[in-house]
């Protein structure tokens, strides 16, 4: 919105972990050290600690930059698995296949040990890294253990990083987890930016995103206060400059100053900084001094009420019989003379300290004006408000609202869009109970451009502006000039605008996919399957075959041609794999039972 005004390319402020923002401070360059140096070594385990918004993400993404081309890297986004369920969305993200429907630990472990070998026997090196790892339990952290036994004579084969807040170092110290902590061969901590780190970060991001002076936009003193209230968490700083940048724009300013930082702050963040008012006073007041000040308040509010005739009473429990008898009593009018000094009217700037209850009063005295004028026993002419215009939901309105306490919860929604009813306490786990009705579970981590790629229902993983998670399921977006998403809050849909969806969102998503019977894992050109039968009559039908057929079991190369044809159709990359996204594709297009995130969008971009 405010990009243009300010002349720039880009929001500068975005939550999201870009690579190409993150600031280089001395711990951000030393924690890159230490992911790169971990990594090139022969095995074992890096760990990346910090608290919530210091950069764990971005440092990540922009070490995944630097891998080299030889080195394979699988990303877990979600933590909270079984021992089963981590090794199979191992599998699934190095393109490991694994035949069966019901496989034990033993075969995914086999199965990612051949992989392993392979890989090392070409020369190629294979990372394993684990977000949100403090979530991890015991037995699947004994499971991440045994994978690094994974070796030859000369070096193992699995690296595992894993990314986590200050907990997880807590975790390695447990006497039963000694193991793994001795198999750490690299560890930092990355802590809150110092108060002299505040400035080059802002200016830094600004000038990736096309400001020509940044200090003329943020002054010295704006940059102390910024820093008084992020305490250094760069995802609080970005917040809080965001806000304050709109702000800037709405008052046709190209200078944020302390004011507009100190409003921003409240806004985002939900406290007091300065005076509204804007003046150099401090007026930040606890609650316990408010609550102190009640009975002073009270007392000024009976002095500012003096002038009312003796019918009329402040009584709380007889507002409803004052309203009845307010016909036929008026309010005398105040003797000037008889004011004294205590008396005045709070000023605006006392009262906006206090909060007063409507069950109070019913009608406050007249303007002094009115009475000079002869006027007191008027009343003001009531005005009907304005329509305002259509507005749509609040991110941090549809927080308040919904109820899930838990990606499991949201489920439910998603679920509902597939025609299904999920009840996590009965049915147990989603992606299981996915199963059960020949559905799949698949978690990435992209932009909207990829959820829109997918077509299908998603659950976005959000996290508020105190860092908590937090889950909406979207089961449409527009593409008209609104660039609106429908989200769904506990069965009922609300509409909300995509940009402010963005300013929460760091790329996670969780959808459901309808997923073939033969179906055991990525079909590569040449391999004996059943799948190769499916995909050829899914292909009959796509292409409108007036009959279609059954193929063969092989994956020949006629039917490589078909499946490469119809991945540059649909925006895929057309290597001739048949992986999830390949299938996504063919299954909304030919099967009328699949859910679509919306009718309108395109599908560009993507994976097989």
């Amino acid at each position: 919105m405010y990009e243009r005004f300010f002349n720039l390319t880009e929001t500068p402020f975005s939550i999201a972990p870009n690579p190409h923002y993150l600031y280089m401070s001395q711990q951000h360059n030393e924690a890159l050290a230490h992911l790169v140096y971990g990594v090139g070594r022969d095995g074992g385990f890096v760990l990346l600690t910090g608290e919530v918004g210091t950069g764990k993400t971005t440092v990540c993404r922009c070490f995944l930059e630097q891998v080299p081309k030889d080195t394979d890297v699988a990303f877990v986004l979600n933590p909270k698995l079984e021992v089963d369920e981590l090794l199979a969305t191992i599998c699934d993200e190095l393109s490991i296949p694994y035949i069966g429907d019901s496989i034990s630990v033993k075969d995914y472990v086999d199965c990612i040990n051949g992989y392993l070998l392979k890989q090392h026997s070409q020369g190629r090196h294979t990372v394993l890294i684990i977000d949100e790892a403090q979530n991890l339990s015991s037995d699947v952290l004994e499971q991440i253990r045994l994978l690094t036994n994974l070796e030859t004579h000369e070096k193992k084969l699995l690296q595992i990083v894993l990314l986590g807040q200050p907990e997880l170092q807590d975790m390695f110290k447990q006497p039963e987890l000694r193991q793994l902590s001795q198999r750490v061969t690299a560890r930092f901590h990355l802590s809150a930016l110092t108060e002299q780190e505040i400035a080059p970060y802002v200016y830094h991001r600004l000038s990736v995103a096309g400001a020509v002076d940044p200090k003329a936009m943020f002054p010295e003193k704006s940059l102390r206060k910024l820093f008084q209230i992020s305490k250094g968490i760069p995802r609080v700083i970005n917040l809080v400059c965001d806000r304050a940048m709109l702000g800037a724009y709405a008052k046709e300013t190209r200078v944020v100053d302390t004011a507009i930082i100190s409003s921003a702050a409240k806004e985002v963040l939900g406290y007091d900084v300065v005076s509204p008012l804007g003046t150099n006073k401090k007026n930040v007041i606890s609650i316990s001094v408010a609550a102190g000040f009640g009975a002073t308040v009270v007392l000024l509010l009976g002095v500012l009420l003096f002038g009312w005739k003796n019918t009329h009473t402040i009584d709380t429990g007889t507002i409803a019989q004052s309203e009845a008898s307010q016909s036929s009593n008026t309010i005398a009018p105040l003797d000037k003379t008889s004011r004294s000094e205590e008396s005045k009217p709070l000023s605006a700037q006392t009262l906006s300290t206090q909060t007063l209850s409507v069950n109070t009063i019913t009608e406050l005295p007249p303007p002094a004006s009115l009475i000079q004028n002869g006027a007191a026993h008027a009343k003001p002419e009531f005005r009907e408000p304005k329509p305002l215009a259509p507005q749509y939901l609040g991110i941090e309105q549809a927080f308040e609202m919904s109820s899930y306490g838990s990606e499991a919860e949201a489920y439910i929604d998603l679920f509902a869009a597939w025609g299904a009813n999920y009840d996590p306490a009965n049915d147990g786990f989603a992606c299981r109970f996915a199963e059960t009705k020949g559905l799949a579970c698949l978690s990435k981590l992209g932009s909207l451009g990829s959820v829109k790629h997918y077509g299908l229902p998603v659950i976005l993983k959000l996290f508020d502006r105190t860092g908590e998670e937090r889950f909406i399921v979207v089961r449409s977006m527009t593409e008209s000039a609104d660039n609106t998403a429908s989200i769904y809050i506990n069965g009922k849909q609300e509409t909300v605008n995509i940009a402010d969806l963005d300013q929460y969102w760091r790329g996670h998503y969780s959808l459901l996919w309808k997923k073939p019977p033969a179906y055991h894992g990525p079909m590569h050109p040449g391999t004996i399957a059943p799948l190769s039968k499916w995909i050829a009559y899914q292909l009959d039908v796509w292409e409108q075959k007036p009959v279609p057929a059954f193929g063969r079991s092989t994956y020949d190369s006629d039917l490589v041609e078909r499946v490469k044809a119809f991945q540059r159709d649909v925006g895929e990359s057309d290597d001739g794999v048949v992986g999830t996204g390949t299938l996504i594709q063919l299954s909304r297009r030919v099967d009328d039972s699949v859910p679509r995130l919306s009718s309108s969008l395109s599908a560009t971009g993507g994976g097989s």
